[in-house]
């Protein structure tokens, strides 16, 4: 592939070849060499100038509450976190990971920095993040200019509010407790979600210890995000799973009239009104019937609308919810008399 061939004990300068070209079938490949970089990550090229054209990096610059070093060899507060943003979207799980960037010498380029920090650097910048007061002064600004990016809509926004679990190997981190996963009783956070559904937008999360319970401090959750939503921005109702059918969180929503769909806790007492002899609806689902009551739990100060579903286990099997009654399937033989044969199970569940 050489242009010239080294001669005697003074070798020259190595080049490599020129475009060339090859017959494979009835195609030609031509095969061409380049003294341009090369990167395995230059697929987030895309999603860093999309950021440049939104102007958030100069956002995040004016909002870090890093002081200037005065090494003379410093980075930027800024170069240190472009390179951790770079390094998640690259998959890196820990610090020591988003150093080995460093390697790539396309990726300065990429971020504009001036080049990827160490490991040790990254944890000193975390350290700059001391207390709340400097945290919500970085990351409430940039949050409401997020939020702000979303257009309004005339019907409003659906939001819905989950919880899920953080496994940690070790669980030395800092509120890692053990708590329950579909994996066991593991060392995990509990974090919470609020989801805008039609854009499909975490727009909060906060950290929980994983022993925490799925409504634990929801409502301060809820009214943190009700508080400092963009003005243009209109919630038409909330969403949520049993874990949130807590009576002050009821109570707060209808406060604000906001219309909300709940997952009712599937009680003893929910559970004898399924059973009830109500006037119960077929859907155009098969094997699936609706009823509506008005329901007053004991922990309620006045009644709600319950939306009461019910469906046969044998003809909608992988509908959820729980198993409520076995209600024998009758059947006349012969002789007239009646005869139980399998028994057609029911699940159900409960809606506010």
């Amino acid at each position: 592939m050489k242009r010239k061939q080294s001669v005697g004990t003074s070798p020259v300068h190595q080049t490599v070849a020129g475009e060339f070209k090859f017959k494979n079938g009835s195609k030609i490949i031509a095969v061409e060499f380049t003294d341009q970089k090369l990167s395995p990550h230059a697929g987030s090229s895309v999603f860093w100038a999309w950021l440049h054209a939104k102007g958030w990096i100069k956002k995040v610059e004016e909002r870090l509450p890093h002081a200037p070093s005065l090494s003379n060899n410093h980075l930027r507060a800024i170069d240190k976190a472009l390179a951790f943003v770079q390094g998640v979207l690259c998959d890196a799980r820990k610090l020591t990971h988003v150093a080995y960037l460093r390697r790539d010498p396309l990726v300065p380029e990429l971020l504009n920095i001036e080049r990827v920090a160490s490991q040790s650097t990254l944890s000193r910048f975390f350290k700059g993040f001391a207390c709340a007061a400097s945290n919500l002064r970085c990351f409430r600004p940039l949050w409401q200019w997020n939020m702000e990016q979303l257009p309004g809509r005339a019907e409003g926004y659906t939001l819905d509010l989950d919880s899920t679990r953080l496994l940690h190997e070790d669980g030395n981190q800092e509120g890692v407790k053990a708590g329950y996963t579909r994996q066991g009783i593991k060392p995990c956070l509990h974090p919470l979600l609020a989801v805008i559904a039609e854009v499909r937008l975490v727009a909060q999360l906060w950290l929980r210890p994983g022993n925490a319970s799925c409504g634990s401090n929801a409502e301060a959750f809820f009214l943190d995000l009700w508080e400092n939503l963009p003005r243009h921005l209109r919630l038409r109702g909330v969403r949520a799973d049993a874990g949130f059918c807590l009576p002050g969180l009821l109570t707060l929503w209808e406060k604000l009239s906001l219309p909300y769909v709940v997952v009712a806790q599937l009680s003893q007492p929910i559970k004898s009104l399924l059973r009830r002899d109500l006037q119960w609806q077929q859907t155009v689902v098969p094997g699936t019937e609706v009823a509506e009551i008005m329901h007053q739990a004991m922990s309620w100060p006045q009644p709600r609308r319950l939306v009461l579903i019910r469906h046969r286990v044998a003809e909608k099997k992988n509908a959820g919810g729980k198993k409520l009654l076995d209600v024998p399937r009758l059947s006349l033989s012969s002789t007239g008399h009646q005869s139980s044969t399998q028994p057609k199970s029911f699940g159900g569940m409960a809606l506010l």
